[in-house]
């Protein structure tokens, strides 16, 4: 999971205090922010937890992104909580591979597994999931990745196989085990193993105390009506046949977490990496050409 280290900070409109702060904090003054919150008023230290850990970084789509959105079929799919935004690359008869994006991300950020997977004769969907991208909206979680990617294989239908980074991959993993039948394959990339883990060292970069991220920790659980203990990889795996991809040196996602996800599948293969970090990957020649070897059924 990426850390969304942008400033959501909550207090009353009226408050002098806040509005002589600049947002724009380095990680030092943020951390030191939370430790006088705390002590002052635990509530807005709460409620400003809650935001920072549900508000995705917003980033400006490149202009190569925008142009591959120009080759594509729009497919816009729609939810309880509003619409996705997608496209669709290729033809609508060819089986299909989704590209699942992470935290910050943008379906178009896996951009260069499109052309050789279309190549291999597939179609491609990618989409942005809710408070990211052309999507939109204030908040997103691992449950609205998990809301999102539902509806759109509700609308596709059986799927040739997902291929997701880093949340977006342990919402994959997590949605194969619950659609057995409806999705074939599977491309894990840089997946996190366990929300409480992840948001643990969102919350130790921040300087949150324990009681402070256990507080934040059973907001957001009352919030989705979720314990955070579902989220873990041993609480997936299936019979599909499964590729991890993850970099020894990835510094926001340990490659242990590939590895329990790589143990929870009995069908599941490991490919490691050295130097690629958490998003160098996607670009990786090497393991574009392994993610589309697999997904046409060689080995890689």
């Amino acid at each position: 999971m990426e850390l969304n280290l942008t400033p959501a900070f909550f207090w009353p409109t009226n408050s002098t205090i806040v509005r002589s702060f600049k947002f724009r904090l380095g990680l030092a003054g943020r951390r030191a922010w939370y430790r006088l919150l705390w002590r002052l008023a635990p509530g807005k230290a709460i409620e400003s937890g809650v935001r920072q850990l549900l508000t995705p970084p917003r980033h400006r789509f490149p202009d190569v992104e925008l142009r591959l959105m120009e080759d594509a079929s729009l497919l816009p799919v729609p939810m309880i909580t509003g619409r996705l935004i997608g496209w669709r690359w290729g033809r609508a008869r060819d089986p299909v591979v989704v590209l699942v994006h992470g935290w910050g991300g943008r379906g178009t950020q896996l951009r260069a597994f499109i052309a050789p997977l279309l190549a291999r004769g597939l179609s491609v969907v990618a989409y942005d999931a809710p408070g990211h991208g052309m999507t939109g909206g204030a908040e997103s979680s691992l449950p609205h990745f998990l809301r999102a990617l539902e509806a759109m294989l509700d609308h596709l239908g059986p799927v040739h196989a997902l291929i997701g980074h880093s949340m977006g991959g342990a919402a994959a993993a997590m949605i194969m085990s619950r659609r057995a039948a409806g999705v074939e394959r599977g491309v894990l990339i840089a997946p996190p193993a366990s929300l409480s883990d992840s948001t643990r060292r969102i919350a130790d970069s921040l300087g949150w105390t324990q009681a402070l991220a256990a507080a934040v920790q059973r907001r957001i659980e009352y919030h989705f009506g979720l314990a955070w203990s579902e989220f873990e990889a041993e609480r997936s795996g299936g019979s599909q046949e499964l590729l991890v991809i993850h970099d020894g040196k990835d510094s926001e996602v340990p490659i242990a977490d590939g590895l329990r996800h790589a143990r929870a599948w009995p069908r599941a293969r490991l490919l490691q990496t050295t130097g690629l970090g958490h998003r160098r990957l996607l670009a990786d020649p090497t393991v574009i050409a392994a993610t589309v070897d697999f997904l046409a059924g060689e080995r890689p």
